[in-house]
């Protein structure tokens, strides 16, 4: 009899769990409730986190993604940078396959803990709250060591070149890096930022990349197409070298980089890409939103 009350519930219960959970629509849409928008962006972080992992472009527990939200307490119109905890009370830090929404901790512009428990990856604090310093405007970076991407930046010539529509996504966007320095303290992420400049894109030689957007979907969808703009190059370069590649006409280069980014091309297509994924994962009634 117990058992089959339990059962009777569990429908409704996925029912209420799915209601209290935005639809791949109206997560896409900002809330001037900071509240609510916190709640959102936790979510949008979180199951980023959550497809790095499953797609392999994450590297242990170590790199790091943020986004700036407002604190969830609404306070006087502060801000927190939300990212995963590096270290947690069990000894451990917290595996990308394991992320929700209110496992996030915020943090204040030195890098103190505002809201959540656990302690904040040192490079992590430092590169991201470092490089907002210097690039005020950066609501969204990742930081990921990506396996092809970061191969290319340990070239001698780490130049991301135009042999392929991907490629020309990145046309004119990418900064290259090469005084990597280790990355311990707010003053390397405000030099980073200078780096960087007005791209959006950075390729941190001997280290890995980092990128900038105005929204979590389009940080995540430049750093997968930007992985396989990089694999194809190295795989093209592995099949009969360098010199053998076939740059696209400086004509088409640009004709596919305005299809692909400007009009709000990029919007559009990153948020079809990345809500694909979330539908999914409502879908499957994870918990990663939670």
């Amino acid at each position: 009899m117990l058992f089959n009350t339990f059962r009777n519930t569990l429908p409704r219960c996925t029912r209420l769990l799915k209601r209290n959970i935005s639809t791949g629509s109206e997560a896409l849409t900002p809330s001037t409730d900071a509240v609510v928008e916190n709640k959102r962006l936790r979510q949008h972080l979180a199951l980023s986190y959550r497809l790095l992992d499953e797609m392999k472009l994450n590297e242990g527990t170590c790199k790091h993604i943020t986004v700036m939200a407002p604190r969830k307490d609404g306070r006087n119109g502060e801000e927190v940078m939300l990212l995963v905890p590096g270290f947690m009370d069990n000894g451990g830090g917290l595996d990308w396959g394991e992320v929700t929404a209110s496992s996030l901790l915020g943090l204040n512009s030195d890098g103190g803990v505002e809201e959540g428990e656990g302690e904040p990856e040192l490079s992590a604090a430092s590169i991201h709250l470092g490089l907002r310093k210097g690039r005020p405007s950066a609501k969204v970076v990742m930081h990921t060591h990506t396996p092809y991407a970061t191969a290319l930046g340990c070239l001698q010539d780490p130049s991301l070149l135009m042999v392929h529509q991907n490629s020309c996504r990145f046309l004119g966007r990418v900064a290259y890096d090469n005084g990597y320095q280790p990355a311990v303290e707010q003053e390397e992420g405000k030099r980073l930022a200078s780096v960087l400049g007005d791209k959006d894109i950075l390729m941190m030689c001997h280290h890995g990349t980092l990128i900038v957007a105005d929204s979590v979907a389009i940080a995540f969808d430049d750093l997968y197409y930007l992985e396989r703009a990089c694999m194809v190059q190295l795989l093209a370069m592995g099949a009969a070298g360098r010199d053998a590649l076939k740059l696209l006409p400086p004509d088409v280069q640009e004709r596919t980089r305005s299809t692909i980014i400007d009009n709000g091309a990029l919007e559009k297509y990153s948020n079809k890409h990345f809500i694909a994924h979330w539908n999914r994962y409502q879908n499957n009634n994870s918990n990663v939103f939670l």
